[in-house]
């Protein structure tokens, strides 16, 4: 029977396709129910993995400012230590340099205070008791009071000199002045000052030298190393040597078996005169320098800059 099955079969290929029509719709909305759960899932764990980086991001933060907190602890603590150090040493040294202002003020006071008596006692003798002195007592009192102002003079210029000289304040009158015949004259003031006491052997290499420098401060330095700085009646030989570095455009003086020297004749105003010289001599730019145990007798050897050789 076509005629009868054929309605029938197209109404069931059309139930068939409604079904299957159904049926896909249905998969198709599970398929997407089930993507937008997994996208949910997707950035719920986006969302976890960015907090766990900002997480792990603050704390290696936490952790290297901490370092650096650290660090910078340790370094103040280790400047603190040595700035403690350092404040104990500056201590100790300011401590010593009282010490040592405080024996240099007591050497100097008894320095000062004999030569003054020696003034002030004699002077008191030829002005209280003129009628009992003679003419020789009177011509050896004058000697007295003349040496022991003269002494007293010399020792408080040299006070002076230093002072200056450690403060910085030290007017210098810098000529040309030619070395050679500088020298010359020192060792005939050496002579004219203490006679037969002290005689010099000068030895050069050098015939002519000018150099620029303070001339009586200069003498002041190569006269001191050459003579006593006390009295003495002992004679005594002295080497004096001169000659130039030409590498380091030096003149290097060199004084053998130097009265300024010799550890025995140590006093109060030797340690002035060496404190003066040498701050003399480094303030040009050259060094001074003392042997006291050398074989041949105490030496000072000091350098001086000169300029164009001639």
């Amino acid at each position: 029977f076509p005629d009868d099955a054929l309605p029938i079969y197209k109404q069931i290929t059309k139930a068939r396709d409604s079904l299957y029509t159904v049926f896909s719709t249905s998969q198709i909305e599970q398929i997407q129910s089930l993507y937008n759960m997994d996208q949910l899932l997707f950035q719920k764990e986006q969302r976890q993995a960015t907090f766990h980086r900002i997480c792990l991001v603050t704390s290696i933060i936490i952790i290297i400012a901490l370092l650096l907190f650290n660090l910078h602890m340790y370094r103040s603590r280790k400047r603190l230590q040595q700035d403690e150090k350092e404040m104990r040493k500056l201590a100790i040294i300011a401590e010593e340099a009282n010490e040592v202002k405080s024996r240099f003020l007591a050497n100097m006071s008894y320095n000062i205070r004999i030569p003054l008596n020696n003034v002030l006692g004699f002077s008191q003798l030829m002005t209280t008791d003129v009628e009992n002195i003679d003419a020789t007592q009177w011509k050896a009192y004058t000697e007295i009071i003349q040496a022991n102002s003269a002494e007293l003079i010399q020792l408080v210029n040299d006070v002076l000199d230093l002072s200056r000289l450690e403060a910085g304040k030290t007017k210098w009158q810098l000529d040309e002045c030619e070395i050679i015949q500088l020298c010359s004259d020192i060792t005939s003031m050496v002579h004219m000052k203490c006679g037969d006491k002290i005689y010099i052997n000068f030895y050069s290499d050098i015939d002519v030298q000018m150099i620029t420098a303070d001339n009586n401060r200069l003498t002041q330095v190569i006269l001191s190393t050459l003579i006593y700085a006390d009295p003495c009646e002992k004679s005594r030989n002295v080497s004096f040597y001169l000659s130039r570095d030409n590498e380091r455009k030096m003149l290097v003086f060199r004084i053998v078996n130097s009265p300024l020297a010799d550890a025995q004749l140590q006093t109060q105003k030797t340690e002035i005169r060496h404190n003066i010289n040498r701050m003399t001599i480094e303030y040009f730019g050259g060094t001074y320098t003392i042997e006291p145990n050398a074989a041949t007798g105490a030496t000072i050897s000091f350098t001086y800059p000169y300029g164009n050789q001639t």
